[in-house]
């Protein structure tokens, strides 16, 4: 096809675009919907940007940690997420099968910043949202569904997302999601014991929840909903220093102690009374007994537990005592309550940061036994080889998560961990925390696996609605890393100028990016040489993979480059 011709269809359907665009933005600013959820719709500085700009990944190969265990190699991309989105769109549309994220809650106080467009001018690193700003939801909201949009074409047919959120924003995101992905795809809003002993400061209610809103991208697929369940975090105390007095009876041959054989005699130790003389026999008490305390719980409710399973054990003289519930005896289906003891608080989180940093390095974090168990919840037979995204990555949760279940029961979940680099987010936190878990250290054991280190970067003089021909040839030239992860085939084999080689345990892909076949021939040979199945990439002008040399070749698929990258881009800004 003529160069000049190509160039006035491209300029006609990039104006259709445009006009196309601009029509679904009034659509959506002159909503009719008798119910629904309206703010106004603020232009952020990356929705436009991306649109002067081609978004590629580059990877950074010093910072990739590798091990030959068998274990699946992850991503970890340094980016502002709706760049990552869009990239993540070309290579894993439809391929995602659960997604966690954690985003900014919009206290007011938490440092979100919004880059309202329209004064980027004045505020080039985001306009702060304080709690009394007349846009904050606005704002919010805005920034939320330009990247729930992306998040959910990325989604499996059975894929699954959580959202986790406080009262903050809590009303406003269940209906942002029931748009987007739809009311009847709603699993459940599970309520988080986030607090076990909240504080009293409060003057009305004290405060010990969030939420974590969960959605099927189909309803209509099969869910099976897992019958196991995470290990119960410690040992919590069954007293609570601001609560009265009152005595509780335990049966014999029930409460586990840790403690030689013999008898003990009744009397007041520290913060409890024991009522009566108790008999130790192989760390148990042998005669039924009475304690009192400041007990939160209350005899019908300690007499409830029994029947359900609980163990009650003294752990000293102390003589105060402990609950362990064994969910796994107790419950074979999740249930909205979240407990603390199954799955965590902050406290065991900011502790799991101590662990590996000697100091927390982060504000709220969430422990990995959390998002554990929700990557649990939904299973399907490929339960174990799950491709998990988190693109509010923070201090490196759901990475942790994913490795501690891959250890935990032999799996080969993939995970995809999406953050910027503000306030070094990436480089101090979710990056180390994420190195020291896999190699070990002297507090953590190794949890083995590798991962590869990628940052999205731009290309081209133009963006995605005014492409060149340069813009597409440079495209082309350095799209090969995006390739690579589209086809997970992570490690590099072999590169030139003309063509690079990519492989994993299992294929290969080939790409030849040059618009210059001088060394095509090469390329074919070295293709033809490879004893596992290829995905072939090839430059072309137009969108036509035939390329005789394969033809009838089995094994060998053949695909064209930069064009149906550039068809992705286009769907994306015609949001």
């Amino acid at each position: 096809m003529d160069k000049n011709f190509r160039k006035i269809i491209d300029d006609k359907n990039n104006r259709i675009l445009r006009l196309e665009k601009e029509v679904e933005r009034l659509k959506r600013s002159l909503r009719s919907e008798n119910y629904g959820l309206a703010w106004i719709d603020v232009p952020e500085a990356f929705e436009d940007d991306v649109e002067n700009k081609l978004p590629i990944v580059t990877s950074v190969p010093r910072l990739d940690i590798k091990n030959d265990d068998g274990k699946p190699t992850h991503l970890l991309i340094e980016a502002e997420n709706y760049y990552a989105l869009t990239c993540l769109n070309y290579t894993h549309k439809g391929k995602i099968d659960v997604i966690y994220i954690d985003p900014p809650y919009n206290t007011g106080l938490d440092g979100f910043r919004y880059k309202d467009k329209r004064i980027l001018n004045k505020y080039p690193d985001g306009t702060e949202v304080p709690i009394d700003h007349p846009l904050r939801h606005s704002y919010w909201l805005s920034f939320m569904r330009k990247r729930l949009d992306l998040a959910k074409d990325l989604l499996s047919q059975n894929g699954t997302i959580f959202i986790s959120i406080d009262d903050n924003e809590m009303a406003q995101l269940k209906l942002l999601c029931d748009e987007i992905f739809g009311e009847r795809n709603l699993i459940e809003v599970f309520v988080w014991e986030s607090i076990f002993r909240p504080s009293n400061m409060s003057q009305t209610t004290r405060k010990n929840a969030e939420y974590v809103l969960c959605y099927k991208r189909n309803i209509d697929t099969k869910i099976e909903l897992v019958e196991r369940w995470a290990e119960p975090q410690g040992e919590p105390s069954l007293t609570q220093n601001n609560n009265k007095f009152r005595p509780l009876f335990f049966p014999n041959n029930f409460v586990e102690i840790k403690l030689e054989n013999g008898k003990y005699k009744a009397g007041k130790f520290g913060d409890v009374e024991l009522l009566d003389d108790i008999q130790v026999d192989k760390n148990k008490i042998i005669n039924a007994f009475r304690i009192s305390g400041r007990f939160k719980w209350s005899q019908e409710y300690l007499n409830s537990e029994i029947a359900n399973g609980v163990r009650i054990i003294i752990k000293g003289k102390s003589f105060i005592p402990y609950y362990l519930k064994d969910y796994k005896k107790t419950t074979l289906r999740p249930t909205k309550i979240l407990p603390s003891d199954l799955v965590g608080d902050v406290l065991s989180a900011n502790a799991e940061l101590n662990q590996i940093f000697g100091k927390s390095p982060f504000k709220y974090p969430k422990p990995s036994s959390l998002v554990s168990f929700l990557i649990q919840t939904i299973q399907s037979a490929n339960s174990k080889s799950f491709t998990i995204l988190d693109f509010f990555a923070g201090s490196g949760t759901t990475g942790h998560a994913v490795l501690k279940l891959n250890k935990a029961d032999g799996g080969n979940r993939q995970f995809i961990l999406v953050t910027n680099d503000e306030g070094g987010i990436m480089s101090n936190v979710c990056y180390p925390r994420i190195k020291i878990v896999i190699k070990g250290n002297k507090k953590v054991k190794s949890l083995g696996n590798s991962f590869k280190y990628y940052r999205v970067n731009f290309v081209g003089e133009h963006g995605i609605l005014n492409t060149t021909d340069r813009d597409k040839l440079t495209l082309a030239h350095n799209a090969t890393e995006l390739l690579a992860i589209a086809e997970n085939t992570l490690e590099e084999v072999k590169k030139n100028d003309y063509y690079e080689i990519f492989e994993n345990a299992d294929r290969h892909t080939a790409i030849y990016f040059r618009e210059n076949f001088d060394r095509f021939d090469e390329f074919v040979k070295k293709v033809l040489t490879l004893k596992k199945p290829v995905a072939v990439y090839i430059f072309s002008w137009e969108n036509d993979p035939f390329v005789e040399e394969f033809e009838d070749r089995q094994g060998i698929t053949v695909r064209t480059i930069p064009e149906p990258i550039l068809e992705i881009y286009r769907r994306i800004y015609n949001l």
